[in-house]
């Protein structure tokens, strides 16, 4: 599974779970981003999901984010905290060259609409539908390929030379688990969900199972997952103790959806086995004792994508 690359940003998560640890997609944004000169002045040919030829005037400029759709879709509206797939040219506005692709292969790893770690990248996709193929216009400032993060989210209003990313939105998943709830077993840390679908998790006074253990707290409807699948997924991880704090959360960190390879040897074998066999819609209390720490895991399992 190929992630999005330095130029945007790249998250991963197998290595802070090995260490550490409405259609119901989401929130309804408050304002998207409208076509401008820029984004309106941006011409691409081809067929959907495939590379397009794109055609870009030299020297573009543009206040601010501007995004007009070149194809409209006909599926899901992409709310706040979609997970989405996309494909990707990005053309550099100055020169009208090809500075970048997804590669097209069907290998890149979803974005998350609106996650703070995308930037401009990621609210430009705020309000648009699955099938469209977009034409975004950038600040330059809003990428920066040294960081290889997003600086700002574009909503600078001083001309600037532009970036421009056409887009082709492929799919998208659930922004939470949709699931219908559960009863946690006894003796479990207790989960409240917050409008967004984000959990807080209180650790009892006593002590964690010695061993593993995985709880049901939302039953989904969508397919099983198994090990041969890419999960995507949201979770919060707090450590289990009288001191008990956040050792991560892919909903508060800015990064939104991750994907997790379900083979062995990818991800702690805890981890693994809070997801395999488990349904998108699932939400899923999980146990995992790692290196001597107990961590109690929420996780929204939210899709499945072919390793």
């Amino acid at each position: 599974m190929r992630t999005i690359p330095a130029l945007l940003v790249t998250i991963g998560l197998v290595a802070s779970l090995t260490a550490c640890a409405s259609n119901g997609a989401g929130t309804t944004p408050s304002s998207c981003a409208a076509p401008g000169a820029a984004s309106e002045a941006v011409t691409a040919t081809g067929a959907f999901g495939k590379e397009p030829k794109v055609s870009v005037p030299s020297g573009l400029t543009t206040k601010g984010t501007q995004v007009s759709v070149l194809k409209q879709g006909d599926g899901r509206t992409i709310d706040d905290g979609t997970p989405v797939l996309i494909e990707y040219t990005l053309v550099d506005g100055a020169t009208g060259e090809v500075a970048q692709t997804s590669g097209y292969s069907g290998a890149t790893a979803p974005i998350t609409a609106g996650a703070s770690n995308y930037g401009a990248l990621g609210a430009s996709l705020e309000c648009a539908q699955v099938g469209d193929r977009l034409a975004v216009a950038l600040p330059k400032s809003a990428l920066s390929s040294s960081s290889g993060t997003t600086t700002d989210t574009g909503s600078s209003k001083k001309t600037e030379d532009a970036v421009v990313a056409v887009i082709d939105v492929k799919r998208a998943f659930d922004a939470r688990a949709t699931g219908t709830p559960q009863l946690a077993g006894d003796g479990m840390p207790a989960v409240v969900l917050a409008p967004s679908g984000a959990p807080g998790i209180t650790i009892p006074s006593w002590d964690a199972p010695k061993s593993n253990e995985t709880h049901l707290l939302r039953k989904g409807s969508g397919r099983e997952l198994t090990a041969k699948d890419t999960a995507v997924i949201k979770y919060t991880a707090v450590t289990w103790g009288a001191d008990a704090s956040v050792a991560g959360s892919s909903w508060t960190d800015g990064s939104g959806a991750q994907t997790v390879p379900l083979a062995k040897g990818q991800v702690d074998e805890g981890v693994r086995n809070a997801i395999v066999g488990h349904h998108v819609g699932d939400q899923v209390l999980a146990v995992v004792n790692q290196q001597g720490t107990a961590y109690a895991y929420v996780i929204d399992v939210l899709g499945a994508m072919s390793s």
